[in-house]
């Protein structure tokens, strides 16, 4: 289409537009693809999104021991494979650190653990939640002179204007044999199949400018010079929100649905529809 903008990731122009809402259009790419906001917002008008009442709503402001059972298990599967990939705990940098719930995870089995944030009321969270050290501000202002077995980016690389720079960035602060960890909402996964334009993530509040496929995150990683390990994908729709039932509750309590969430779950993420993508990849 004339006037639009070669794929970000791929470079192709066949791209074409579509207006999810009034509010929100993204460049879709036919060859790779890669969905991309369009036009890309401006990033001092992403950082405003994440004030206290952000977290409040959406039940983040707790601090770890205070998380349901499956949420911690979640941030403890992803330092388990992120320390397998390393070989045994060192130090991590957690860049887009949010409250913090994945660094004090982490300081608790043994890593040093540090944190970038751009957004104040996460960093006042993250501060009451764990001791480890956070810088206020992005990577690229980060000149504490020190190298890292390893980077994470859990849902952040989505929010980003120019991620493939900011993967390039994080590959020189890790130390040779290093691992970048990504997790971030998959295009591909059976939810945004099943909701097409009313997928949640592509609400402007959420602020995601990139929407990824397994294919396209692997293809942003080895474009920023790293080595995949793994990509996968986990998590299917919540069956038991579509008939009334309250998720959490279910998978408190009632364990014959949970068990029934749980394999629709694992076989979602087995065919790559999973809702979220997980990748660690090597410097």
């Amino acid at each position: 289409m004339a006037n639009l903008p070669a794929c970000y990731l791929c470079g192709s122009s066949a791209v074409t537009l579509h207006a999810a809402s009034t509010e929100y259009s993204f460049i879709h790419c036919q060859r790779c693809g890669l969905r991309r906001q369009y036009p890309v917002p401006d990033p001092e008008s992403l950082t405003v999104l994440y004030h206290s009442e952000f977290y409040q709503d959406r039940g983040l402001d707790r601090t770890l021991d205070d998380l349901p059972r499956f949420a911690r298990e979640l941030l403890a599967d992803r330092l388990t494979r992120l320390t397998r990939a390393v070989g045994k705990p060192g130090r991590l940098l957690d860049v887009g650190c949010g409250t913090g719930l994945f660094l004090e995870t982490a300081r608790r089995a043994g890593w040093e653990a540090r944190g970038t944030e751009t957004s104040e009321d996460s960093i006042a969270y993250a501060r009451k939640f764990t001791s480890s050290p956070i810088f206020h501000g992005e990577l690229a202002n980060l000149h504490d002179g020190l190298t890292y077995e390893a980077l994470t980016y859990w849902d952040v690389l989505e929010h980003l204007p120019d991620p493939r720079a900011e993967l390039r960035l994080a590959r020189e602060r890790l130390n040779p044999g290093g691992v970048v960890g990504v997790s971030l909402p998959s295009v591909q996964g059976l939810k945004a199949r099943l909701q097409r334009d009313a997928w949640r993530y592509y609400a402007p509040s959420m602020g995601h400018i990139s929407h990824f496929t397994p294919k396209t995150l692997s293809m942003l990683l080895t474009q920023a010079g790293f080595t995949l390990l793994e990509v996968r994908t986990r998590g299917a729709a919540n069956l038991w929100k579509f008939l009334g039932e309250d998720p959490l509750s279910v998978r408190q309590s009632r364990p014959a649905l949970h068990a029934i969430q749980h394999l629709a779950d694992n076989t979602a993420g087995e065919l790559g529809l999973g809702e979220t993508i997980t990748a660690l990849a090597r410097r």
